[in-house]
């Protein structure tokens, strides 16, 4: 057992926290979060004490204060105002100056005023670590610099952290040290897709639960398997595409799929043909929700890509089970109420992503990071870059000051 203490602080479905106990070797001491997460809470904080039956207590911060200091918070706000994915056209709605970031803030102020941390974590999205994110990524500094801690932002991906998918996410962490300590650099081996969804087998809990019933009825991937005589999985995967739909476009094939699926009275198909050729005609793109192909590694775990991924041997989407599985998550952990709540599997982070950066934390509080001369560090996994904030206080000279 660890003798590192920590909480979660708007755990969600769990993934983050569960890779904070891997890391730590400890349960947490009580699981809080605020009004309105109980329902993306709930599958954590079943498994914890249904499943697990380790009687961790759930705590409302709103209706009660905080009944513990903690080590280390970590905390998984909502990155919806900073996702690429985020529609919204005003700056109320997306970006920076979105309500939304405001639990981030939270996370980061409680965590250290109320539960004392010697280290506040979350995890939010790319666009954090990059211009788009710059307000938000100052905020949380503001917030650092005034109490005395230092910050680090870690641009990595889940395909780094020993599974094959591309999820590109930042962390922020806040340190209590004048300087933020340096992390080191994850490069796991992993399987490809279809080793890794291997794992999961009939048996497993959920695994009859398919997200996406009517993946084998897909317009774009019918009309290819008809036309080519072969698998339209391996098409793709030798053409780089990685829709069916975007083949045939590229192809030049999208009039022919059009006149096949009027000749074959495929509703689907012609809807979705016809609406295509009519949008392209306006100058106008559309929404790509034909049959998606991965080959080595699987884009993010979103909406979008459980329902129209195939599965790399079954002409079927992914089930719950192997959706869970390719966030890292055991077994016996139980979606609560099954398909109804597939995109709490989304609003989540990788197990073993958030193992790997908690060991890091558990590095710094035992001592073990070097630190370096800045309190606002910037890593990049991907490239395995360090770079000094501009808006930090480092000990570096300046040329003025040199040349004095």
């Amino acid at each position: 057992m660890s003798d590192i203490n920590w909480i979660p602080l708007i755990p969600l479905i769990g993934g983050q926290m569960l890779g904070a106990e891997k890391a730590f070797g400890t349960p947490p001491k009580a699981i809080y979060s605020y009004d309105g997460f109980q329902s993306n809470d709930s599958h954590y904080v079943n498994y914890q004490n249904n499943v697990k039956k380790a009687g961790v207590e759930y705590i409302i911060l709103d209706e009660n204060g905080p009944r513990h200091t903690a080590d280390v918070v970590s905390g998984t706000p909502p990155c919806a105002a900073l996702s690429q994915l985020n529609t919204g056209q005003t700056a109320a709605a997306k970006g920076a100056t979105c309500e939304k970031n405001e639990w981030m803030y939270k996370v980061f102020e409680d965590g250290i005023d109320l539960f004392k941390a010697k280290v506040v974590v979350v995890e939010n999205a790319p666009a954090l670590y990059t211009n788009k994110g710059r307000g938000v990524a100052d905020k949380l500094f503001e917030i650092c610099t005034l109490r005395g801690y230092s910050l680090t932002l870690y641009k990595t991906s889940t395909m780094y952290h020993g599974i094959p998918q591309a999820r590109d996410r930042t962390f922020a962490i806040g340190w209590k040290s004048e300087k933020a300590p340096i992390m080191s650099w994850y490069k796991r081996d992993r399987k490809n897709f279809q080793e890794y969804l291997a794992e999961v087998d009939s048996t497993h809990l959920q695994q009859n639960l398919v997200i996406n019933q009517k993946l084998d009825d897909e317009p774009y991937f019918q009309f290819l398997r008809s036309r080519t005589n072969e698998n339209p999985r391996d098409l793709l995967i030798k053409s780089g595409n990685i829709t069916a739909f975007n083949y045939i476009n590229r192809s030049g094939l999208l009039p022919e799929a059009n006149k096949w699926f009027h000749d074959t009275n495929h509703e689907r198909g012609i809807k979705v043909s016809d609406h295509a050729i009519k949008k392209f005609a306006d100058s106008k793109g559309i929404w790509d929700s034909s049959t998606h192909v991965f080959n080595e590694c699987m884009n993010a775990v979103i909406g979008r890509n459980l329902a129209d991924t195939i599965h790399p041997i079954h002409d079927r989407s992914l089930t719950i089970r192997e959706a869970l599985h390719m966030m890292g998550f055991p077994h016996d952990f139980e979606l609560v109420g099954g398909l109804a709540k597939m995109n709490h599997i989304a609003q989540n982070v990788p197990v073993p992503t958030s193992r790997d950066i908690h060991t890091e934390i558990g590095k710094f509080l035992r001592g073990e990071l070097p630190l370096s001369n800045t309190n606002y560090l910037r890593q990049n996994n991907h490239y395995e870059t360090i770079e000094n904030d501009p808006a930090g206080k480092t000990d570096m000279a300046s040329l003025a000051e040199f040349f004095v």
